[in-house]
C-alpha cells in the first residue's frame, strides 16, 4: 500500500508541474512572433549567407524538389526574440504549408544566429525515411561542427545532402539501441503523462489555429488535423501548400 501510494504521489505531482507549465507560456503563445513571407526554399533573413551562396543551395534544393517531389526547406532567421526554437519551427513549417499539398512531405532546417539554436522539423511523410535519431546526427554530427566555425553555407549544404540521403535510405547512421527496460511503474507513469499532454496540446492548439495534436492522438490520423493551413504560397509557386507536422524531427544548438 505504501509503495502504491509514492506511484500515485509521483504521477500527481508530474501532472502538476506540466499544468504549471503550459500555464506560464500562455502569454508567450498569444504573443508569438509574425511568421515572414516566404521567399523560397532558402530563406535568410539573417543576412549570412552570399547572394552566390543563397543561389547554389535554391538550385540544388529546387532541383531535389522536382526529382521526388519532396520540399525541403532553409530558414534562418537572426534572434528567436524569446520564442523557443521548437515553436518557432513549427511556426514556419505550419504557416508556410512546407510540402506538396495532399503528399505532407516537408521538411524544415531552422537556424537562429545569436541564439545558436538548430532544429529539423519533418512532416508526416518524410518522418518514416528522415527518423528523429538520424536529424539528431545530422545535427551533432554533420551541422554543428560547422555552425561552430560560422561556416552557415558548409553546414546547410551538408545538411542538406546528409536529409536527401536519408530520405533515400542511404545515410548511415550509427545510433545503437540503448538497450534495458524501464520499471513498470514508471512507464505508467510516462504513459498517463503522455497523454494529458497530448489532450493538452490539443486544446492548446486548436487555439493557436494550428488543429493541434489531440485530434491525431485520438484518431484524427497523419491526414486530419494538421493540415498546411492557409498560408499563401511563394510568387514562384514553389510552396506546394503541404503541412502534417505534428513535431517529429530534433532541436539543439551549437
Amino acid at each position: 500500500m505504501k509503495y502504491q501510494g509514492i506511484k500515485t504521489l509521483l504521477v500527481l505531482l508530474l501532472v502538476g508541474s506540466f499544468c504549471a507549465h503550459l500555464n506560464a507560456q500562455s502569454e508567450d503563445d498569444i504573443a508569438r512572433k509574425p511568421v515572414p513571407d516566404y521567399r523560397g526554399l532558402v530563406n535568410d533573413f539573417a543576412g549570412v549567407l552570399t547572394k552566390v551562396e543563397t543561389a547554389a543551395l535554391e538550385d540544388n534544393l529546387r532541383t531535389y524538389e522536382d526529382s521526388t517531389s519532396t520540399q525541403l526547406v532553409v530558414v534562418i532567421e537572426k534572434s528567436l526574440n524569446g520564442r523557443d526554437q521548437f515553436d518557432r519551427s513549427m511556426d514556419f513549417a505550419r504557416q508556410w504549408g512546407v510540402g506538396q499539398k495532399n503528399k505532407n512531405n516537408g521538411v524544415v532546417i531552422y537556424l537562429s544566429i545569436d541564439d545558436r539554436k538548430l532544429s529539423i522539423r519533418t512532416a508526416n511523410a518524410t518522418q518514416g525515411a528522415l527518423t528523429d535519431g538520424e536529424t539528431g546526427e545530422i545535427r551533432r554530427k554533420i551541422m554543428q561542427p560547422l555552425l561552430k566555425q560560422g561556416r552557415y553555407f558548409e553546414a546547410l549544404d551538408s545538411g542538406t545532402r546528409a536529409v536527401m540521403l536519408a530520405l533515400a535510405g542511404e545515410f548511415q547512421s550509427d545510433r545503437k539501441g540503448n538497450g534495458g527496460d524501464a520499471p513498470g511503474w514508471i512507464m505508467i507513469a510516462v504513459v498517463l503523462l503522455i497523454i494529458l499532454m497530448m489532450f493538452a496540446f490539443g486544446k492548446q492548439g486548436r487555439s493557436r489555429g494550428y488543429g493541434g495534436m489531440g485530434p491525431y492522438f485520438w484518431g484524427g490520423g497523419f491526414g486530419g488535423g494538421f493540415g498546411g493551413g492557409s498560408s499563401p504560397g511563394s510568387s514562384w509557386g514553389g510552396m506546394g501548400g503541404g503541412g502534417g507536422f505534428d513535431g517529429g524531427g530534433s532541436d539543439g544548438g551549437w
